[in-house]
């Protein structure tokens, strides 16, 4: 993760002191996302050397093992959202910098998901607009949770996604990182996370803003 990087989103806040739990492919939440994301980890594993990908799959139980190899995978098909997470983790914990190294993880992946043309559209947009489609398109990455944007100035926004399965901080770094790389495609210049709070169990509430 790149110091800039971090230096832009502030630490998780947990004030209900909510238990966190590392994420679990043996233990399933049952929620699912699409593939893509997986895809773009399994690249930016590869980036990182031959056996990465190899060495987080001995990781996983062995009945799981085979659907997350690349020949399982499509963009659209649905996979457990442990499967991506736990990769996520994986990533972050071999870069040595814990739960908030998720960040630049979701950073890389997010933009691997945003190709010339959105970046060409999403730039004429506020980060503001940007979150508000990413909440109306939410179901079509995640089949739980939700994205709602809460209030905005031409220079902030709140947002709080809901209802999210997983009860780790990696996925929740993950998010904000994602989320920093969304806004970055749209019209606003340094984007930064002032605020990253779980308010309650599945609750995540983002305060950003940018010039």
């Amino acid at each position: 993760m790149t110091a800039e990087l971090d230096q832009r989103v502030a630490p998780l806040g947990n004030p209900t002191g909510q238990k966190f739990t590392p994420v679990d492919p043996a233990r399933p939440s049952g929620a699912k996302m699409k593939g893509f994301p997986l895809l773009h980890l399994l690249d930016l594993m590869d980036q990182r050397g031959p056996q990465v990908a190899a060495a987080w799959r001995a990781t996983l139980p062995e009945a799981l093992r085979a659907g997350t190899e690349r020949r399982a995978l499509t963009s659209v098909s649905w996979v457990p959202v442990e499967f991506y997470f736990h990769g996520v983790t994986f990533l972050a914990q071999q870069q040595g910098g814990g739960p908030r190294g998720a960040i630049s993880v979701g950073h890389h992946t997010a933009s691997q998901d945003i190709g010339a043309f959105f970046r060409f559209v999403l730039a004429m947009t506020s980060p503001a607009t940007v979150l508000g489609l990413s909440g109306r398109f939410w179901k079509s990455y995640f089949d739980r949770s939700s994205l709602h944007v809460l209030s905005s100035t031409p220079t902030s926004v709140v947002v709080e996604v809901r209802d999210w399965p997983l009860s780790d901080e990696h996925s929740l770094y993950e998010m904000a990182g994602s989320l920093v790389a969304w806004m970055e495609a749209s019209r606003a210049r340094d984007v930064r996370m002032p605020r990253l709070e779980l308010t309650k169990p599945g609750n995540l509430l983002i305060e950003a803003n940018w010039s």
